[in-house]
């Protein structure tokens, strides 16, 4: 037996509620807090980062261009969650569609100069670990600065496992 795509949209899903009603119990300006590195440099950039590139890996194997993310305004709960629900739409919309013989196929990408050979499953399930490893990113920054993350982020304590 094997965990489903489902299960971890699920999982995403309630990571993302969770952070969402969290970031309105303890202020929207935690969204401009400053993260490390030249790109997504504070945390509501880091939060578009996760949502912008689902959206796009379903664009690439749909064979559709690419929306840009980066630049969208990232410092209003409603305008960065909001986003995410759009891209999840998208996501979950493709996912419900796709065929057992869509899930095998080879695609060839060009990300950012680099070339990559991945089944459609390996580049969703992609998407979803990308989403899971950032918000473990937010969730340090978090505690480093003195804040408590929300709830418990385990796959084990989840609902999205039946």
């Amino acid at each position: 037996m094997h965990l489903s795509v489902e299960e971890l949209l699920h999982y995403t899903d309630e990571e993302r509620e969770r952070w969402e009603k969290w970031f309105h119990e303890n202020g929207e300006d935690l969204l401009r807090m400053p993260n490390g590195g030249e790109r997504d440099t504070t945390i509501g950039a880091l939060i578009l980062h996760m949502f912008g590139p689902e959206l796009r890996y379903v664009q690439r194997l749909r064979g559709e261009p690419l929306t840009e993310y980066r630049g969208r305004p990232c410092h209003h709960i409603d305008g960065v969650f909001g986003y995410g629900l759009e891209t999840r739409k998208q996501m979950r919309s493709f996912v419900r569609k796709a065929q057992a013989e869509d899930w095998v196929q080879v695609h060839e990408l060009n990300i950012a100069g680099q070339q990559y050979r991945a089944s459609t499953r390996k580049i969703i399930m992609h998407a979803l670990l990308h989403e899971i490893r950032h918000w473990a990113q937010v969730a340090r920054v978090m505690r480093e600065r003195g804040f408590l993350p929300p709830g418990d982020h385990d796959l084990l304590t989840s609902a999205a496992l039946i």
